[in-house]
């Protein structure tokens, strides 16, 4: 079967078995991936495992995964990933070998190198099960009839979702990172500030400011939120969590932004910000983030908005 990212996004129920996530979109990559852990181990433990198809060992090393056991997880999930641009016999071999695991067992194929037309006349069709999701950029009807099915009822009218689609031209990751947003923002007042040019696009102007060390734009920022809009303090604080995850995955090398919804053009701020950081700042704006949100949902005494500023001094 072969699927569309954002049709797939849609699936209610999956069955357990062998997906492959083929195109390049990283949201679309890891989006896929989420809906697919969400799926089939809803609030339960399970064994996570990572292969990569050039592995020398990759059979012995498959048959270990294969073979191990934990008496606290529900199941098994192992991704593997294929980095080069091209398939030859022993790689087609080894997927086609992946595809008849056991039915207890997810797998999940991340291709994104390799050109569609390729992996259509080379591998899809000599393929007997799995689900083949295309994880290309999405078209602009299919961008629109994803935000119809996200978006609250009472903000679904076509030429809404035309103006909300019109700010994320070029930029799919973004949209989805806000689309991210609806899940923690119940205020239809703040959920309709998401998709405006002055919400959560202000975040980047914060970033921006807090790279160069502009303390005091930052803070002016921060003050009308405060005064205007004091209820969209949740949104804050996860974007700041946000920022702090991407700048730890900067330091650790370890992950991408893109895959939180951070674009390229501004990597230069986030790099700059990371050079300043430690694993000790991390922790410090981490506490504060969540005293901010405690002072918010009154499990502590104090302002939130306090705390707030406090993390973006951790930040300069």
């Amino acid at each position: 079967m072969n699927t569309s990212c954002l049709d797939f996004l849609q699936k209610k129920e999956l069955d357990k078995g062998f997906y492959i996530l083929y195109g390049d979109e990283p949201a679309c990559i890891y989006k896929s991936k989420e809906h697919i852990i969400q799926s089939n181990f809803l609030n339960s433990e399970f064994i996570r495992i990572n292969l990569d198809l050039e592995d020398d060992d990759f059979i012995e090393i498959l048959n270990e995964a294969k073979m191990s056991q934990d008496m606290f997880a529900s199941g098994k999930i192992i991704f593997f990933k294929f980095s080069k641009n091209r398939l030859n016999k022993e790689i087609r071999e080894k997927i086609e070998l992946i595809s008849n695991h056991e039915a207890d067992i997810v797998s999940v194929l991340e291709i994104s190198e390799v050109k569609v037309s390729t992996l259509k006349k080379d591998l899809f069709s000599k393929l007997s099960r799995g689900m083949l999701i295309d994880c290309s950029e999405p078209s602009e009807k299919e961008i629109f009839e994803f935000i119809k099915f996200t978006l609250p009822d009472n903000l679904v009218s076509d030429e809404q979702i035309k103006i909300h689609q019109s700010l994320y031209e070029g930029n799919f990751s973004l949209l989805v990172n806000d689309m991210e947003l609806l899940k923690i923002v119940d205020d239809s007042k703040y959920i309709d500030n998401i998709f405006s040019e002055n919400s959560t696009k202000d975040n980047s102007k914060l970033v921006s400011y807090l790279s160069e060390k502009k303390i005091g734009s930052a803070i002016e920022v921060l003050n009308y939120y405060e005064k205007n809009e004091p209820g969209i303090i949740p949104l804050l604080i996860w974007l700041f969590n946000r920022d702090i995850q991407a700048i730890n995955m900067i330091l650790t090398k370890n992950g991408s932004p893109k895959k939180l919804g951070i674009w390229d053009s501004q990597l230069n701020s986030y790099n700059k910000i990371a050079k300043r950081f430690t694993k000790k700042k991390i922790e410090s704006a981490l506490f504060l983030l969540d005293e901010s949100d405690k002072k918010f949902k009154g499990f502590l005494r104090g302002n939130p908005w306090d705390s707030l500023r406090e993390v973006m001094f951790e930040f300069i």
